[in-house]
């Protein structure tokens, strides 16, 4: 676990070697590479705490193929979610209320469960369809 956040400190500011690498390359200012790298980075923070919290991940004592896919699909929208919340923006930006209920939603589908799957699922889910609703009415009255 700590080697894990060992690695990924390459890309997070103040350490963050390959985004001064990277930044260098590009001619650009170090520090917003380091935070826009650790933003999109975010799965890489959060992947150690999805294995911490659900070990079937590992195939550690695994008993069916729908909890690892249960998992899978929970983990990959709740890093959607988070990442959404960091970003700002889905279809269009996103405000801060939304924000926090991607966040809520996304980290909260990182807690194992099928209560807790629903809960992050409906948070993500019902901001992402709102975004997509409202992005599209938008573009209909521009045109």
């Amino acid at each position: 676990f700590v080697f894990y956040f060992g690695i990924v400190a390459d890309i997070t500011p103040p350490v963050a070697l390959a985004a001064y690498a990277g930044s260098a390359i590009a001619k650009s200012n170090p520090m917003k590479t380091g935070i826009n790298a650790t933003k999109l980075a975010i799965a890489a923070f959060i992947v150690p705490y999805v294995f911490a919290y659900s070990p079937e991940m590992l195939f550690v004592d695994v008993t069916s193929v729908f909890e690892v896919v249960q998992i899978c699909v929970s983990a990959f929208i709740g890093i959607f979610g988070v990442a959404a919340c960091l970003n700002g923006y889905l279809y269009k930006p996103v405000n801060v209320i939304l924000r926090i209920a991607l966040l809520a939603g996304g980290l909260t589908l990182i807690i194992p469960g099928t209560v807790t799957d629903l809960i992050g699922i409906v948070l993500v889910g019902g901001v992402t369809a709102y975004q997509y609703i409202s992005a599209k009415k938008e573009r209909a009255e521009l045109a």
